[in-house]
């Protein structure tokens, strides 16, 4: 088992000078001027360190020399008295001494201290008062001598504690650790201190050394001098805000540590909303009491109305909107056309769509998430870039969890450690096919050519024969609890948090998880990055051949094992997309499926046979599909890539679109031939159906390319990509369906007109019998019932109610919509990431690593200097680390976990020459070349030794200019070892970017951790607080800093997606007020629509809130789905409603409007949709279920209500004025349009009235 004997000098060399082991004695004299023990008589093992005699007689004068030394060593305090201590001594004393120094120095306090303490204990002639030897033994060196084994050090409360509070927050900054970690074993108080430096140990103190509290025999007085205090008052002892809390600047409080605004135990939000609610209904109350007050009594009945009256001169009025009659006009001539001449309409139509679907040459998928989420201008994109440039791309990480499969059992024990070792040992060993990579070729590894393994087995060097059954566990627990003294091959500590997981407190043993993590270098460039892909695919094989119990090395049957790999995640995203194209083939077939049977009418055979519409189901498809082929093939020939949002969406958009118009194109051509009666010309009646319906068509889709137009200019690469291919997909296809299906419509109803079979309209059935025009049950359902029932005067208010409410209730709920995207859901539930997400969340408790990234700094000034250092008295108070240890110490806030390892201060204590193993440089080589420890003493001279002013906390005379840079660029070079943990070449090789040429740094890390961050939440805000902090750091001392983690640039999305899409919504809102405004010639009707599509917006936001449905660019672009979707529902029924007629009353036009297109509406998107949507429950990926599933089928739902419902309800309440269209396009709809006689001559038998009716808005 490797130790590194210099650390555990450190902690126990200070009592070596004057303790040892063995046997039982005890001191008699206790009295000022005697002492216990003085000089060396031996050691208690044949190669062991010399041990103390027992000496318990009067102090001794030492001579001059000795006076001397012992004063440069413990300062004046032994000036004039007589010591305990001899040379030998002080020489241990020394070299004790100078090894603790390069760990706390950065404080003078702790440092004066340190030495008082130990210079008292070993030297001060009062020995005798405070320090008892309880045993001795007999030299096994030296076997006439007698050695001290134990003793007893009585130490007062006020020394204790002044003694540790100077020294407990000191730092070690270049492993983000303190100091109290390597020579106090972490304790929390004085006692744990030194009863950790007492505690006997194979690694660590190899005698017990006890502190009692209290001295029974009353003949002992403690040692209680009063210590030095981190913030004293003399400059020369005080310490800095990093090592020491009272001398911090008091930072300002953050926006989340400030109390919400509450009214009593509600939210503000929402009280005001609950306030708004009941005061609407107070206000409907009211007025509701003072119409009944104003009516009689036998008027509170319905009046009703007689619909649609033929002889009412009002439903012909010939008033018409300039734009709507020229656009009626324009679509008539247009419909005629296309019905005169359907095969050179589809030819033509096909040939464009054939020349811009030819862009698929240059198709290609986008599959980067970099490319995918992140604008290429955006500040965290910038940042990256300039990361990875100057200091390197971050490193590969590979990671395996190693659970027991009973996970509340502990996984440390000896059998598995073993099979650590073995694992260990064979993923080293491992060969990448086909190169036969191996993890040294392709490794990181900043100290040599060690890789940099953080795993258990470290603690034994690696090396599994250090591993024995006897003493593993003792072992196992010494450097779990003091690492720094158990380094593995590349000279690092391995912090039990970052290779165990699930104990609890300091029971290491009781760990439930190893973790074991590989390290690998990363490059810019894909080609060199190759190697370690390769590798890989190799190592998860390895896994994946272990897991199956296919490795005879290894049984790991009684073992969980959960890995990732740094490809891991991106292969596994995309197998999820694999295994659900089946499952949204299948959804979209369904669809398909539905709009093609449903288009038809169904009597008896043979008459189905010739009345379906199947064919014409599958060319208005078709229609979509060549849509959505152009508008890809357009972009792909301008080099815009496809993302798999838009191949997973675009066409489940357009669909929804698309068929809902194939369906009103069709149920109005047959009201129209119901109208007619077999008088006109299928030519006619398809142009009339066209110059009817046709405005309304362009209606929604110019509102719906607009909204989504507007899309196209967020920075956002995938929801840009997403809006642009919308936008143009949906306007095709608008297009073509005012052309091609148009022409396809005029080619089937000749087919009908012929009696030829549907699907094969080269047969002919002789003799079929006439068909029977009649309206579908859902039309007559809709016109006899729903529209009556709906239009009641006391339902509206019912419904009115119940929407303001629903509105009002998810407008509370808004601001709990979480924001983010849980890798998790992306995955297949079958993906071994879950598992391995799983265990990171339960058991690593480390976050991820953040870098405060400056530029622009003069680092060779002593201004630049004190604007980032922490560790010296003149640093700016919100310098740099200053700023960064504060925020450490309320770390619930700002996420901020570890010390940091500061660069500037490790530099500048490396260059104090009292650290004489250190700074070292050859004589003679003018600075240039460094000392090693093998050079002769008298080669070397200690850097800035004879310099004045000396070197000293202040900070006054260090190196400035090229003098900075010429010892920073030896320190760089110079390797971390047990003399000399504070060199630079390990912690900081690819820390510091220097300007040779200039002589200056141009850009430098400071690194520390994030708290572990669980959930997105977590990540969001340790984005968000380091950002602030770097804010704040950037304005105190005025220079440039940002903060860099790996996962920041996936989650700079999140500090503007609520903006961004509100934003978003509130354009596309806009620009529907202005498209509805600008072709229905009312304002009031246009702003109708988009309240109604707000709404709905609305309520899916508030549903996404209760059925966990993160807002992330997923459910983003789905909000914009949701806009068109909205318009589709809301459009239409809103145009029908407006042209119903000049002076019409608003109840009649709305319920006119409910029959004419409201069974298209429910039947063309309703139920198509809902038939695919339900298909997407099933689905594999978690993603589709949460993201496609849960948000179709709420927007559906809510799209639905609030056109079928609640729009109808608002237009005959509020709607604006009618207005009439050309004559040729207006008609009367029969109030009783059941069967008409069952052949075409029956025609001019008129249906009668059947007396329905609705109550009148006069009404109270």
């Amino acid at each position: 088992m490797k130790v590194t004997a210099t650390f555990r000098v450190l902690v126990t060399g200070l009592f070596l000078v004057t303790v040892s082991t063995i046997g039982i004695a005890a001191s008699q004299v206790h009295k000022p001027g005697h002492c216990v023990m003085r000089g060396h008589c031996g050691a208690k093992i044949k190669y062991g360190k010399q041990l103390n005699c027992p000496f318990n007689e009067e102090a001794v004068e030492p001579d001059n020399e000795l006076r001397g030394k012992l004063i440069d060593i413990c300062g004046t305090k032994f000036r004039n008295s007589p010591i305990c201590c001899d040379s030998d001594q002080l020489d241990d004393l020394y070299f004790s001494t100078k090894q603790a120094e390069t760990l706390i120095s950065s404080c003078p306090a702790c440092w004066k201290n340190f030495l008082d303490f130990f210079c008292t204990f070993t030297c001060s002639p009062d020995q005798s008062t405070f320090v008892n030897v309880t045993s001795t033994a007999l030299s096994v060196t030296e076997p006439s001598e007698e050695v001290v084994t134990s003793v007893d050090f009585f130490v007062g409360e006020n020394q204790g504690t002044g003694f540790y509070d100077s020294c407990k927050d000191i730092k070690f900054a270049s492993t983000n650790g303190y100091a109290m970690d390597l020579i106090g074993g972490g304790a929390k108080n004085y006692q744990e201190f030194f009863v950790y430096l007492g505690q006997e140990r194979p690694i660590g103190s190899p005698f017990q050394i006890d502190f009692p509290l209290t001295d029974p025999t009353n003949s002992m007085i403690p040692f209680d001098d009063p210590a030095k205090r981190c913030n004293d008052t003399d400059i020369n002892y005080r310490c800095s805000c990093v090592d020491c809390q009272t001398v911090c600047p008091v930072l300002d409080p953050t926006p989340e540590e400030k109390p919400k605004c509450h009214v009593g135990t509600l939210e503000c939000l929402s009280f005001l909303l609950l306030f708004l609610y009941i005061t609407l209904i107070s206000a409907i109350i009211a007025v509701y009491f003072k119409k009944y007050r104003d009516y009689k009594v036998d008027q509170a009945g319905s009046e009703t109305i007689q619909l649609y009256n033929v002889e009412d001169e009002s439903l012909t009025s010939t008033r018409r909107y300039w734009l709507n009659a020229l656009l009626e006009d324009y679509f008539y001539q247009q419909g005629y056309i296309c019905a005169k001449n359907p095969w050179s309409t589809i030819f033509v139509c096909v040939l464009i769509v054939s020349i811009a679907s030819s862009g698929w040459s240059r198709f290609s998928v986008e599959t980067d998430p970099v490319q995918l989420w992140v604008a290429p201008n955006s500040d965290s994109a910038l940042q990256k870039q300039f990361f990875d440039q100057n200091f390197g791309p971050f490193y590969r990480t590979q990671q395996i969890f190693i659970t027991n499969a009973n996970s509340n059992q502990s996984v440390i024990n000896y059998e598995n450690l073993k099979i650590l070792f073995i694992i260990e040992n064979e993923i080293r060993n491992l060969k990448s096919s086909p190169n036969q990579y191996t993890l040294q070729d392709i490794c990181f590894h900043p100290n040599g050519d060690a890789c940099i393994v953080q795993s258990v087995a470290g603690y034994w060097d690696s090396d599994i024969s250090e591993l024995k059954p006897e003493t593993w566990k003792e072992e196992f627990e010494s450097c779990a609890a003091q690492p720094i003294f158990c380094l593995p091959d590349f000279q690092q500590p391995l912090k039990p948090e970052m290779v165990l997981g699930g104990y609890e407190k300091d029971d290491y043993t009781g760990a439930k998880a190893m973790v074991l993590t590989f390290v690998l270098n990363n490059y810019v460039e894909k080609e060199k990055s190759s190697r370690a892909v390769e590798w890989e695919a190799e190592l998860r094989n390895y896994f994946e051949r272990l897991i199956k119990g296919q490795n005879r090395k290894v049984d790991a049957s009684q073992l969980k094992i959960s890995f990732s790999t740094e490809s891991s995640l991106e292969i596994e995203l995309n197998k999820s997309t694999n295994t659900d194209i089946f499952t949204i083939i299948i959804s979209y077939l369904i669809m398909f499926f539905y709009a093609s049977i449903a288009l038809g009418n169904f009597a008896s055979f043979p008459r189905t046979l010739i009345d379906s519409k199947f064919t014409l189901g599958i060319s208005g498809i078709l229609i979509v599909l060549g849509s959505v082929s152009a508008s890809v093939g357009i972009f792909s020939f301008l080099g815009i890539k496809v993302t798999l949002i838009i191949a997973e969406v675009i066409p489940f958009l357009v669909l929804a679109v698309g068929v809902d118009n194939i369906f009103i194109l069709n149920h109005e051509f047959e009201r129209l031939t119901l109208k007619s009666m077999g008088e006109e010309t299928v030519e006619e009646r398809i142009a009339k159906t066209l110059g009817r319906m046709g405005p309304s068509i362009l209606l929604s889709a110019l509102s719906e390319t607009i909204a989504f137009g507007l899309g196209g200019f967020v920075t956002m690469p995938a929801v840009k990509s997403f809006a642009l291919y919308a936008a143009l997909a949906v306007w095709i296809d608008f297009l073509l369906q005012v052309t091609a299906f148009v022409a396809c419509l005029t080619l089937d109803v000749k087919r009908q007109k012929d009696d030829r079979v549907d699907c094969f309209p080269c047969t002919k059935i002789e003799e079929a019998p006439e068909r029977n025009y009649r309206e579908s049950f859902l039309q007559r359902w809709t016109r006899k019932y729903y529209a009556p029932v709906l239009l009641n005067k006391k339902v509206k208010t019912i419904v009115v109610l119940v929407f303001i409410g629903l509105f009002i209730v998810s407008s509370g709920l808004i601001p709990q919509i979480e924001l983010g995207l849980d890798q998790r859901i992306a995955l297949p539930r079958d993906s071994y990431l879950i598992d391995y997400f799983n265990a990171l969340d339960d058991y690593f408790h480390v976050g991820p690593p953040v870098y405060f990234v400056t530029t622009g700094v003069n680092v060779t000034t002593q201004k630049g200097q004190q604007s980032l250092c922490g560790r010296f008295s003149t640093c700016s108070q919100l310098s740099l680390s200053n700023v960064l240890e504060q925020e450490r110490k309320r770390s619930q806030i700002s996420y901020i976990a570890e010390p940091t390892a500061s660069w500037i201060d490790d530099f500048l204590h490396w260059l104090n020459p009292t650290l004489d193993q250190c700074c070292r440089f050859k004589k003679g080589t003018n600075s240039s070349e460094l000392c090693t420890p093998e050079d002769d003493e008298d080669d070397c001279q200690v850097c800035l030794e004879d310099r004045h002013p000396q070197w000293n906390i202040t900070m006054n005379g260090l190196p400035q200019g090229e003098e900075f840079i010429s010892y920073l660029n030896l320190w760089l070079d110079a390797a971390p070892d047990e003399t000399c943990p504070l060199a630079g070449k390990a912690a900081y090789g690819d820390a510091i970017v220097i300007d040779k040429k200039n002589s200056n740094v141009t850009a430098s890390h400071f690194r520390t951790f994030h708290t572990p961050l669980k959930s997105q939440q977590d990540l969001i805000s340790g984005y968000q607080s380091a950002h602030r902090i770097s804010n704040m750091i950037q304005k105190s001392t005025g220079i440039t800093v940002f903060p860099y983690s790996v996962y920041y640039i996936f989650f700079e999305q999140y500090q503007y997606i609520v903006k961004l899409t509100a934003e978003i919504l509130i354009l596309a809102f806009f620009s529907i007020l202005l498209v509805t405004t600008a072709l229905l010639g009312s304002l009031w009707t246009g702003f109708i629509v988009m309240l109604h599509v707000l709404m709905i917006v609305v309520n899916v936001l508030g549903v996404m809130a209760l059925w966990n449905v993160s807002l992330n660019a997923i459910s983003l672009v789905n909000l914009v789905i949701c806009v068109g979707i909205g318009v589709e529902f809301c459009v239409h029924i809103a145009r029908a409603f407006v042209i119903g007629g000049f002076n019409v009353e608003r109840n009649e036009r709305a319920h006119r409007a409910i029959v004419d297109v409201g069974s298209s509406v429910f039947s063309g998107i309703t139920l198509t949709k809902f038939s695919g949507i339900m298909v997407l429950a099933f689905t594999r990926s978690k993603i589709f279920e949460v993201y496609y599933f849960r948000m179709y089928v709420t927007m559906v739902i809510f799209g639905a209500l609030h056109g079928l419902v609640l729009l109808p309800v608002v237009l005959s309440l509020i709607g604006g004025k009618g207005l009439g269209s050309g004559e040729d396009f207006d008609y009367e709809c029969c109030e009783n349009e059941e069967l008409l006689a069952g052949n075409r001559r029956a025609f001019n038998n008129r249906m009668l009235d059947d007396g329905s009716s609705v109550d009148s808005d006069d009404e109270p």
